[in-house]
């Protein structure tokens, strides 16, 4: 929506109202109303633009002053709703001109046809006056046209304007001018030609400082089919119906930024450096950093290749699994959002299944329990569809159920008198007294017609944290130093119990309280504690309450050494992250373990290869492959990897696993020659035509098991 406020500050707006010494500002009135509907828009329209516009000011400043517009000053465009707008609309002072509403109306349609030239979208303009400056009016038809063209509303609040509905309303009728009386029935014609209202000052001010609910737009979570059964599939939407409403993020600023007299953001930025302990000066870069999850007292480390191989894939859905009594579904048992299905718009073959289905399950008292995905590889969801039978549609309610694991059953003593200890049953005078008290609490109260009237409906109780959250936004970003205000009347009604209700019930009180008696019980002195004895005046030696610990027997052989101190590297290569564990080993200066970091990756590879389900943790064994041939080249053992990398050939070429096989000749993973390492005997063309031998020799195997297949054939069919 496109709003603009226009505020009549001219002469007459600096008077008193009804002309009475003591009673309020109207330009106070004026002001304060606006300040409401700007709260308004900041608290439950925040996309929404808004702009602020005054006439009858000394100055002028807007697009349209060379034309004639005068005493016209335009003090915000088109924009959302800032805290700020409120500060501009405090410092608002009287302009002491008379100016012509007329005017200000032609600025304010022409802010909102330059911003939303060729868009869509709901204009309004909100003219704040008391009528007491005169109105040149030969252009009206002309301004009216231009409205009904651009499809905008006019409200006007007026200050001391009579309530068409109130007769008993008309305080200054009186003392009302010819040009006022003229304006006012001027601006009510306007208004009902152009689908607007005219409304009092006061009742402005009592209708928008009431709470109401956040306006949202309606967008869907879900979009499939209902799945009955294979045969049996009906198209739905779904939209959110209910959730948790949380206070909005708050912004961290640098108190450091804000005293710099260099401009730039003040707004922090977190940035994550990694080091480790060894080595505190350089940073781990992300391609060394690896994720790890803890299992007791151990980190596990998990790599992104375990993860995408151990990663569960869904596709999306709606399915039904069964379907039971709505009893055996407990309202406790619901989480999260409430989201609300209905057919697909346009769907009347759809519609008319859904109603249907939805039909029978209210007949029949039972819900569906299903197994919802919403978008594809997400994470499966068990939850109950609830019909929801109304006048105007049918649909399913959607609550999402827990799984066996995430229930905790917990032992308590039973309630049953049978089974629950003597002393602990209710007397029927103590079930009687209870009862009472629970009735004379009732928030249900019978009003004139003898109907029950709710005192604490949910649709008109607002979250009283967020209300009073915006009370105190309000209050700071006005007064920087000054007292969060006190909680409101009407917040404060939410959360403290009716006085009336209590009152009414002090006989039931009284009846509960002698029926359940309370009587102190003494603790026993007798128990000291050794805190209890610091207190007193004889000393306490905190040592004779520790046991004294054993003495360690060392052995006569066993020296200390800083290399042993620092030595806290990895001394195997393990199968959770080997790549990891290999290049720990070769860091290691305090013991050499090149040489069995090597053999213990060969035999790791090959475990990965040998216990690989299909081709599951071919990548994983490749990465093990290059990490071990670049820490070869690294440490100068070019010969040692060489040999690993035929007996591997020897093991896997053409063979079982020869699709691992394939995968490494693909990746040109050759022997290490002399270029790449000075103590390898190998020349780059000999590694390449080795790496090309493997290749196609396990092709060759292939032709060879082809045509020996060919020649089986053609025997038998001879």
């Amino acid at each position: 929506e496109g709003l603009v406020v226009i505020i009549d500050v001219g002469k007459s707006m600096s008077e008193h109202q009804g002309s009475t010494r003591g009673a309020p500002y109207k330009l106070d009135s004026a002001l304060k109303s606006v300040t409401l509907l700007v709260q308004q828009k900041l608290l439950y329209s925040p996309k929404d633009d808004i702009g602020i516009i005054t006439f009858g000011t000394k100055e002028t400043r807007n697009n349209l002053s060379e034309n004639g517009y005068k005493n016209v000053t335009v003090l915000k465009d088109l924009d959302p709703p800032e805290v700020e707008d409120l500060k501009l609309i405090e410092s608002i002072t009287p302009g002491g001109i008379e100016g012509d509403m007329i005017d200000a109306l032609i600025v304010g349609m022409d802010l909102l046809i330059s911003k939303y030239k060729g868009k869509r979208c709901q204009k309004r303009i909100f003219l704040v006056t008391d009528g007491g400056s005169p109105t040149n009016k030969s252009d009206f038809l002309t301004v009216l046209d231009q409205f009904k063209k651009m499809e905008g509303k006019l409200n006007v609040i007026g200050i001391e304007f009579d309530d068409e509905e109130d007769s008993s309303s008309s305080l200054y009728h009186s003392q009302k001018s010819d040009v006022k009386l003229e304006n006012e029935k001027f601006l009510r014609h306007f208004a009902r030609e152009v689908s607007g209202v005219v409304v009092p000052v006061g009742q402005a001010i009592e209708m928008m400082s009431y709470f109401r609910s956040k306006s949202v737009l309606q967008r869907t979570n879900f979009r499939g089919h209902l799945e009955i059964s294979p045969l049996i599939r009906i198209p739905v939407w779904s939209f959110i119906k209910t959730m948790k409403r949380n206070l909005p993020p708050f912004g961290k600023l640098s108190v450091v930024a804000e005293q710099s007299a260099e401009p730039g953001g003040k707004g922090v930025i977190i940035e994550r450096s990694y080091y480790t302990l060894t080595d505190p000066d350089n940073e781990i870069p992300p391609e060394e950093r690896i994720k790890g999850y803890k299992y007791g007292r151990s980190l596990v480390p998990f790599s992104k290749i375990d993860e995408s191989v151990l990663k569960y894939t869904a596709d999306k859905c709606l399915v039904v699994i069964g379907f039971t009594k709505a009893v055996n579904v407990p309202r406790h048992h619901y989480l999260e959002n409430c989201a609300i299905m209905v057919s697909e718009p346009g769907d009347l073959s759809g519609g008319v299944a859904l109603s249907a289905f939805v039909g029978a399950m209210a007949e029949t008292e039972s819900v569906a329990i299903v197994r919802h995905v919403k978008r594809a590889n997400a994470v499966p969801h068990l939850g109950v569809l609830i019909p929801y039978v109304k006048g105007e549609y049918d649909g399913l309610v959607y609550n999402k159920l827990p799984f066996a694991e995430d229930l905790r059953h917990y032992q308590f003593a039973s309630l049953n008198p049978e089974l629950a200890k003597k002393a602990l049953v209710p007397t029927p005078e103590q079930l009687s007294a209870a009862d009472d008290l629970i009735k004379s609490l009732e928030l249900s109260v019978p009003d004139d017609s003898a109907e029950p009237v709710e005192l604490l409906k949910p649709k008109y109780t607002y979250n009283p944290v967020l209300q009073h959250y915006y009370q105190c936004l309000q209050k700071r970003a006005l007064d920087v130093d000054g007292e969060l205000p006190t909680l409101d009347k009407v917040i404060a009604d939410y959360l403290n119990p009716d006085e009336n209700i209590f009152s009414q019930a002090q006989d039931s009180f009284s009846r509960f309280r002698e029926a359940f008696p309370l009587t102190k019980t003494e603790t026993k002195e007798n128990k000291k504690y050794w805190k209890d004895a610091l207190n007193e005046e004889e000393g306490v030696q905190l040592d004779s309450y520790v046991p004294t610990p054993k003495k360690q027997k060392l052995q006569p052989s066993t020296s200390f050494s800083i290399d042993k101190i620092i030595a806290t590297g990895a001394s195997q290569v393990g199968s959770v992250n080997p790549v990891q564990d290999f290049n720990d080993m070769l860091a290691r200066r305090d013991v050499d373990l090149v040489e069995k970091a090597i053999t213990q990756m060969e035999e790791r590879i090959v475990q990965l290869v040998n216990d690989s389900v299909r081709d599951q943790l071919y990548p994983k064994a490749l990465e093990c492959l290059i990490a071990l041939r670049l820490g070869c080249i690294q440490e100068e053992e070019a010969d040692l990897f060489n040999s690993v990398l035929r007996r591997l050939r020897g093991l896997f070429d053409g063979k079982k696993r020869n699709d691992f096989w394939l995968m490494v000749s693909s990746r040109d993973l050759t022997l290490i020659h002399n270029q790449e390492s000075d103590d390898s005997s190998v020349s780059p063309s000999e590694a390449k035509a080795v790496c090309f031998f493997f290749s196609s020799l396990s092709f060759s195997i292939y032709i060879l098991d082809f045509v020996t297949f060919g020649l089986l054939v053609a025997l038998n069919c001879s």
